[in-house]
């Protein structure tokens, strides 16, 4: 018998809800591409706290998350105790319900795409490495933005929880700084994605981890503002 995993039970739960992958994700504050990794099994060590969360989001238990509790031997016992008359008609409806569900084919999230990786932009200390000499094709099974112009792989941690080292973002170019925007920024020889705020005599890179101090930018630093991240 197949083993259902958690990731599984948590889409499952999520589509029976109708909840978007979007939901979720805002309410953790991670990404959505987060959310896609914990349904596929990507991240196999998801913290407590995180599926507490989830499940509350969820409406439901950890436990059912986890699998220790099996609901479906509670509605056959349910089920059995039923006369025959509403045993028929439990039976035609859940026949229906399947039908239905079957109809449905949902790939849009998970589908494969080919994506062109501009380059490495850091979460961290910085690396030079923002020019398309590290661009290649890679295949993507998230979703991507109706629009963007340049795709990016995160190196470092410094923009956890939103975007995690390993993570691909896509960015709108855009020249200006945007206050309070997270943008991706070219100081002097170091790429970074960072929260922008203006300042009168600074331009100040803000990490969303704590554990990382500011970079500070003025007039005596080259500052390329590259683009807008949009996901």
């Amino acid at each position: 018998m197949l083993k259902i995993k958690v990731g599984e039970r948590i889409k499952a739960r999520r589509k029976e809800l109708k909840i978007s992958a979007d939901d979720i994700a805002n309410k953790l504050g991670v990404s959505r591409s987060t959310i896609f990794r914990y349904e596929k099994g990507d991240i196999e060590k998801m913290p407590t706290e995180t599926l507490n969360e989830i499940a509350r989001i969820l409406h439901t238990t950890p436990q059912s998350l986890m699998g220790w509790y099996d609901s479906s031997k509670e509605i056959t016992t349910i089920y059995n105790r039923l006369n025959p008359d509403r045993q028929t008609k439990v039976y035609n409806y859940a026949q229906h319900e399947l039908e239905e569900q079957n109809k449905i084919i949902d790939i849009s999230e998970y589908q494969d795409n080919d994506i062109y990786l501009q380059s490495k932009v850091s979460a961290g200390t910085g690396i030079l490495d923002l020019e398309p000499t590290y661009g290649e094709t890679v295949s993507f099974d998230g979703e991507i933005p109706s629009h963007y112009d340049l795709a990016f792989l995160v190196s470092g941690n410094s923009m956890e929880p939103i975007f995690e080292d390993g993570e691909i973002i896509f960015v709108e170019k855009y020249p200006n700084p945007i206050n309070g925007a997270i943008m991706v920024v070219q100081i002097d020889e170091n790429a970074y994605i960072k929260k922008v705020y203006l300042e009168k005599d600074n331009l100040r890179l803000v990490s969303l981890n704590q554990d990382y101090d500011d970079i500070l930018a003025n007039e005596d630093n080259n500052i390329r503002i590259v683009g807008k991240v949009v996901f």
